[in-house]
């Protein structure tokens, strides 16, 4: 449990900053695309980047919390309120996005960068932040699921939330899109309406597929939930 505290305290502390040097930096010299990306309609909230390291920051936070004052067990009934939250948060939004977020982000950075993180901001943004901001999700997510036992959620629940988030993200680049005139990523300008629109549309399966795989990876180190539960309450019975 010391090394399950620590590993969380440092990722929330990590992702407290990098959250915190995000928000408040800015380029030397501001101009009126900058202040379009970065000030108007929800300034950073815009980016799924800053929204996920707002998620890891907290959900770090809460395993922290999880640890001082939950619970660590696999037994249904013995399961904490904090340790519930934290199973769930993690099985069905940390890890698809997780995974998500640096693949796509270094995956278009290697075809053409300017798509998603143009070479004038590299005189400005830190090479620190952005491997904290774009691997670090990747890096962390796995950690938590090899180091950490957690229940996940049965049945089409796991798959819910990540795909209501996906629709709420995509429905937020239209609107800012719609209202403010502007794409919040620049691949999305070099795209037509149809090609747009599959672009879209081709970003929920993968999460999907990453929540799957996230839970057949937790499942070939941990075993699965139902022999686990019975494992862990034979023990408790023996004690």
């Amino acid at each position: 449990m010391e090394g399950q505290l620590v590993l969380h305290v440092v990722l929330f502390v990590v992702w407290s900053v990098g959250v915190y040097t995000n928000a408040y930096l800015d380029p030397p010299e501001r101009s009126p695309r900058y202040d379009l990306w970065y000030k108007h309609y929800g300034g950073r909230l815009k980016f799924l980047t800053f929204l996920d390291g707002v998620l890891q920051c907290s959900f770090f936070g809460l395993c922290v919390l999880n640890d001082l004052l939950g619970s660590e067990t696999v037994v249904a009934n013995k399961r904490s309120f904090l340790q519930k939250l934290r199973d769930f948060v993690l099985t069905t939004l940390v890890v698809p996005l997780g995974v998500f977020i640096p693949l796509i982000f270094w995956g278009l950075y290697a075809v053409d960068r300017d798509l998603i993180f143009p070479v004038s901001m590299d005189a400005w943004f830190p090479s620190w932040l952005n491997h904290l901001m774009h691997t670090l999700p990747l890096i962390a997510s796995l950690l938590e699921v090899v180091f950490v036992n957690h229940v996940y959620p049965r049945g089409r629940i796991l798959y819910i939330p990540i795909i209501v988030a996906s629709a709420l993200y995509v429905s937020w680049l239209c609107f800012i899109a719609y209202y403010g005139g502007f794409w919040v990523y620049p691949v999305f300008e070099v795209l037509d309406f149809k090609s747009r629109a599959v672009f879209m549309a081709c970003l929920v399966p993968p999460n999907l597929f990453f929540v799957f795989l996230g839970q057949k990876l937790h499942t070939a180190i941990w075993g699965s939930g139902k022999s686990s539960s019975r494992r862990r309450g034979k023990k408790d019975k023996s004690q």
